[in-house]
């Protein structure tokens, strides 16, 4: 078959190396080569292993990851309230991840495309494309996707009141001191707290969780981003934390809260949606990406039965949303609790959400 990729982010790389290595012809198209410099990294929950390894890349992406074994929970007087341990999490630079799909997948060309309205033509600043063309419209552009919007005219994209800062650093002494392990601590007794999370080969995600009613929202550039997380979290006396504010923090990004209402279909006829174009969760989940590799993996054992895309979509739509659903409801739960709820009873909980 013939497909258009809209987007080479995680969904879309994925897609790219699974369709590639399944020898179907494919356009790909993607904004930027940015895409793989930019963002910090993740964990890879169960439900993401287990898709991976269906759909053949776990061995190919585990040698990138830094097994996960615990979280460490310390409460505001800096006292360590609860453990839990972990069984199958690992953490991965986003870049890393990318990389080990590349091999064995099409170059794309570097254009931001959409389908238009009509859903005959796919048009660029450099491209103009018959949509007929293909066999399949597979819509990975994002947050904002312009493919979603096609297939949920009434669909709402809107922002929570939480988001988070986040920073990559590389520290020895900080790195030395984390082993396998991310470290969470509340900074206030509700909405605001830090997270740290080790990745491989040294590198250090940390990620300021806030909820902006109460705390405030920065500007953001990286100058700004940088002094207000000195400003929320400089005055504890933590080594860990003390040792991120000593280090050199080479780069930050800040990820909003959003929600999507009105969401009626992640497939129609032979365009389909995955990762975020077809699914926001909040970041306490955990689940951007591995819902992203489970949205491949079940289209691609779709397409091996040999039907057509138009036979499955609305299996695949109802099957996905259904599977989603539960995991929107867990964010948007956790993301009360963080605001609202003391944090005995927010760190007494498995801190993302944990699908087998």
């Amino acid at each position: 078959m013939k497909f258009c990729i809209i987007g080479g982010g995680v969904s879309g790389a994925l897609l790219n190396n699974a369709l590639t290595g399944l020898n179907h012809d494919l356009t790909v198209f993607d904004k930027s080569s940015f895409q793989m410099r930019s963002g910090f990294g993740f964990l890879i929950l169960p439900n993401g292993v287990n898709g991976l390894i269906e759909l053949g890349l776990w061995k190919s992406v585990e040698p990138f990851c830094k097994r996960i074994r615990k979280v460490n929970y310390y409460n505001t007087s800096g006292d360590l309230s609860n453990q839990i341990d972990f069984d199958e999490v690992y953490s991965i630079s986003r870049f890393k991840f990318l990389e080990a799909l590349t091999e064995g997948s099409t170059a794309p060309t570097e254009d931001l495309v959409h389908l238009t309205e009509d859903r005959k033509w796919i048009i660029g600043d450099h491209t103009r494309l018959e949509a007929s063309a293909f066999d399949g419209i597979l819509g990975s552009d994002g947050v904002h996707s312009h493919t979603r919007s096609l297939l949920n005219p009434n669909v709402e994209n809107q922002e929570t009141c939480t988001y988070e800062v986040m920073g990559l650093v590389q520290s020895d002494f900080l790195y030395s001191m984390m082993d396998n392990e991310l470290y969470k601590y509340a900074i206030k007794d509700t909405g605001l707290s830090l997270g740290i999370l080790p990745l491989q080969d040294g590198e250090i995600i940390w990620f300021l969780q806030v909820n902006s009613i109460d705390h405030g929202v920065p500007l953001r550039d990286k100058e700004s981003l940088i002094t207000f997380l000195k400003d929320k979290v400089g005055d504890s006396e933590n080594p860990m934390i003390q040792a991120l504010l000593n280090a050199n923090i080479n780069s930050t990004y800040v990820w909003q809260g959003r929600t999507l209402k009105k969401m009626e279909n992640f497939a129609e006829k032979n365009v389909f949606l995955f990762g975020d174009a077809a699914h926001l969760f909040l970041p306490f989940t955990s689940q951007g990406t591995n819902s992203a590799i489970e949205d491949v993996a079940s289209f691609i054992s779709l397409l091996k039965t040999g039907r057509n895309l138009t036979d499955f979509a609305a299996e695949y739509s109802k099957k996905r949303m259904e599977e989603t659903a539960p995991v929107v409801w867990s964010g948007i739960e956790m993301m009360h609790e963080f605001c609202f709820a003391d944090f005995d009873l927010v760190s007494s909980k498995v801190p993302i959400t944990i699908l087998k």
